[in-house]
């Protein structure tokens, strides 16, 4: 799958009150938001990760300091697995509602459950399950285009 060319979130920081407003726009129409779509991505990111991530996804957010384990640097996932950027693992760890407990303490939220709320009292389980795939692989197809060669 090709890198999605994608302005570092240092860059696009600008963005962040509009983009709560695209999010809520998005939340609130029957329109289902596109895992391509890079703006997606970069929004998730803000909102789920850049508070303990960092701007630039390197474990340096304003929260990372009250955490027992340091936020790993996500600009690194490829290079810790020689060169590759595992897509499958790395939403299985966003989502983090089939982590093993026998791996070990989770501080990072299980997003998968954040993401599966009903927004609408109309909402079938299969139309939120989608969406929560769609927001994961978003996120997931962000942190691969930040990744340091």
């Amino acid at each position: 799958m090709p890198a999605i060319n994608v302005p570092r979130i240092g860059r696009a920081a600008g963005l962040l009150p509009g983009s709560f407003i695209v999010l809520a726009l998005q939340l609130g129409t029957n329109v289902p938001a596109n895992a391509d779509d890079p703006h997606l991505g970069i929004i998730e990111y803000e909102i789920s990760c850049m508070p303990c991530h960092g701007v630039n996804g390197r474990g340096d957010g304003r929260m990372a300091h009250t955490l027992n384990t340091a936020p790993a640097d996500l600009t690194q996932i490829a290079k810790a697995n020689n060169g590759k950027f595992p897509f499958n693992k790395v939403t299985e760890i966003i989502d983090g509602r089939a982590i093993v407990a026998a791996h070990g303490a989770r501080e990072m939220p299980v997003w998968g459950d954040r993401y599966r709320k009903r927004v609408d009292p109309t909402e079938s389980a299969a139309t939120i399950e989608q969406r929560a795939r769609t927001q994961i692989a978003a996120l997931a197809r962000y942190l691969e285009s930040i990744q340091e060669k």
